[in-house]
């Protein structure tokens, strides 16, 4: 998408185009999503963004290939058998695919999930209802939560961007890897602790973003929100550990 980099960083003029990531990890229990990125009738029709049509801009693929359950397949991977999906919260760049994921549990933090009808998030594009409410089998959590048990895969509280945002934890034989989500928009987020003008507790977010910064200090590779040249580097080098 494409949007002004002032969302991501407060003060700054002018727009970025970014990435949308949606991650899956194989675990011997299943396949786990990470988010579901965009509604796949966004590459033909913005009309689905409501008020925010025109501030953000979509450059979904036309042709079909570009939506979270079609890289998936391409990659040789069936939705319909991805097992959960871990919402790292509910704007509409997060929660759009989930329809892709028909059989799929959500796990989601209690409080983002109370939070999807609140009438200023519906009214402003962010939360859309009509992506959100599919019914979905769910499992709602508070605080820190580990998928499987095992440590493997562990969800982490870090909200403020939103009432239950979360980032989660992912442990590999090649490395720790933490997926931000928006808690952590860019590297210059963290590094500056350089927040976006927006969210729901500008307190909570610095909380956040800090923790990031521990889990980094502690090993952890961290994969940013929305950070261009992250993605760029990620697309040429593959996922590596400390890149």
């Amino acid at each position: 998408m494409t949007s002004a980099l002032g969302g991501f960083l407060e003060g700054e003029t002018g727009e970025l185009t970014y990435p949308v990531p949606v991650f899956l990890i194989e675990h011997p229990d299943g396949l786990v999503a990470i988010d579901a990125g965009l509604h796949p009738e966004l590459a033909t029709d913005s009309g689905r963004l409501g008020p925010l049509d025109g501030p953000f801009r979509v450059h979904l693929r036309s042709d079909g290939t570009g939506s979270a359950g079609a890289v998936l397949r391409t990659a040789g991977f069936d939705p319909a058998q991805v097992d959960q999906v871990v919402v790292t919260h509910l704007h509409f760049d997060h929660v759009g695919g989930l329809v892709e994921f028909p059989n799929a549990r959500l796990v989601v933090q209690a409080a983002e999930w109370a939070a999807r009808d609140d009438e200023a998030m519906v009214a402003s594009g962010a939360y859309n209802p009509d992506d959100i409410d599919l019914g979905h089998d769910r499992l709602e959590i508070a605080g820190d939560h580990d998928i499987f048990g095992d440590g493997s895969v562990t969800c982490l509280l870090t909200d403020g961007h939103t009432a239950g945002h979360q980032s989660v934890r992912v442990r590999t034989e090649a490395g720790t890897f933490v997926i931000c989500g928006d808690c952590c928009y860019l590297r210059r987020t963290l590094v500056d602790e350089h927040l976006p003008p927006f969210g729901v507790s500008r307190e909570r977010q610095v909380v956040a973003v800090r923790r990031m910064g521990v889990e980094q200090s502690r090993g952890a590779s961290l994969i940013y929100g929305h950070d261009p040249e992250q993605w760029e580097a990620i697309g040429k080098h593959g996922l590596a550990a400390g890149a």
